[in-house]
């Protein structure tokens, strides 16, 4: 009977822990993994916690859980650890308060309460389940699932938690040794419990708040490079639509010139045309009228920038992304490339390439000033940091969004982006 409450608890427990997780981080499994997975961890738990001695639990612990979250979540290793942190810090204390918490109100010692098999059992399932049900209510009313931690919160969402896990596994494995520390003891865990908890939530709703002013200005960005894109639709029509007209009037002169034997005129005048026919409507074409645009669009601003800018494409009539976020991806990368491509007093070059081949590859190559890259981020060096240094961003949140594999990098004073994108299924 016991091997079968000890299995019962740690299925309860571990489904909490699990809970807890899916109430901050995104799901990257299906049902039949998560099932496995969970069973796997449960197992696990059951053997660490039996064969090794006190003081190594909680760190088993841990890493079992550090190990199951990775494989069944989104998001990054700062944030799985802070999770995992916490999860078995409320886990801790919840165990802490059931136990010492019933000593103290019965006036029992922790000996006495934990021979007492018929109490001790009620007390714990009873704790486990409530433990369970307050994970259930915090992922389902959870509004933190996907807010990202930024680097500089790191230490104190983590510091504080770890040290409070230490302290009560400390204490907790003092205590029974010391009958009068039940009340105190109960106190402490309540205590950590409640900081731990305003920490992390003050720093989460922080997060949330500055990623809402992110998506805000994101948007904004969206909708005027879109914007952008239709003016420049609009202006590429009618500049057909009068190169039409035109090309119309000028057959119709060499017709009649020819028609009169008037080939040497003809031939003046066909010379004529080709020196003042230097810009092309369209100098891309990919068959994708919506990326003709906007390449055609960054082309023509590179040449009146005086930035040589090469592009090379395949056929993209079966283009499968998502068009609308493919113009803000193109549109960011370029822009960022002509505006460094600008800074620089030596070769001004761009070199553009978007082949659909099994998957979709992209390179923007540029010359750039000296890039300072850190921990895969560029800091905006320009003083209203509100409104700009979302280019990157934008371009990352995408390329997240088709599971992409991307990279760029600064050498010799060259910047170059790349990404592989996998055709959607």
């Amino acid at each position: 009977m016991e091997y079968v409450l000890t299995a019962l608890w740690a299925l309860i427990d571990d489904l909490a822990l699990l809970l807890f997780l899916s109430a901050f981080l995104p799901v990257k499994r299906n049902r039949t993994q998560i099932l496995c997975a969970y069973l796997l961890f449960t197992a696990a738990q059951i053997i660490l916690l039996n064969a090794l001695p006190g003081p190594l639990r909680p760190i088993s612990s841990f890493i079992d859980l550090l190990l199951v979250s990775y494989y069944l979540f989104d998001g990054k290793l700062s944030a799985k650890l802070i999770l995992c942190v916490n999860a078995l810090l409320i886990s801790a204390v919840m165990d802490g308060v059931a136990g010492y918490g019933t000593s103290a109100v019965l006036g029992l010692s922790i000996e006495e309460f934990t021979s007492r098999r018929g109490l001790f059992t009620f007390v714990v399932t009873l704790e486990r389940l409530f433990t369970l049900l307050a994970a259930y209510l915090l992922k389902h009313f959870s509004s933190f699932q996907g807010v990202r931690m930024r680097g500089q919160w790191l230490f104190l969402a983590l510091a504080f938690p770890t040290l409070s896990t230490v302290f009560l596994c400390m204490l907790f494995f003092t205590a029974p040794d010391q009958p009068d520390l039940s009340v105190g003891a109960v106190i402490l865990s309540i205590g950590l419990a409640l900081a731990n908890i305003g920490i992390q939530f003050a720093i989460f709703s922080l997060e949330k708040s500055t990623q809402k002013e992110r998506e805000a200005a994101l948007m904004r960005q969206q909708i005027s490079l879109q914007s952008e894109s239709i003016t420049a639709l609009e202006k590429s029509y009618r500049a057909q639509r009068q190169s039409v007209h035109d090309f119309r009037h000028h057959l119709q002169t060499l017709h009649t010139l020819l028609e009169g034997q008037q080939f040497s005129k003809a031939q003046e005048y066909l010379d004529t045309l080709q020196q003042t026919q230097t810009v092309r409507v369209f100098s891309v074409n990919s068959k994708n009228p919506v990326l003709d645009v906007v390449l055609n669009e960054k082309y023509q601003a590179a040449q009146e920038k005086n930035i040589a800018m090469q592009v090379q494409v395949n056929d993209l009539s079966a283009f499968p992304l998502p068009e609308d976020a493919t113009v803000v991806l193109l549109s960011n990368l370029l822009d960022n490339a002509m505006e460094a491509a600008e800074k620089c007093a030596g070769t001004k070059e761009i070199a553009c390439s978007l082949l659909l081949e099994d998957s979709f590859y992209l390179s923007v190559r540029n010359t750039s000033p000296k890039v300072t890259i850190l921990n895969g981020y560029i800091p905006t060096t320009k003083a209203d940091r509100l409104n700009h240094g979302y280019g990157l961003a934008t371009i990352r949140g995408i390329l997240d969004q088709w599971h992409a594999e991307y990279t760029f990098k600064y050498s010799d004073g060259w910047f170059q982006f790349a990404a592989e994108v996998p055709r959607p299924q």
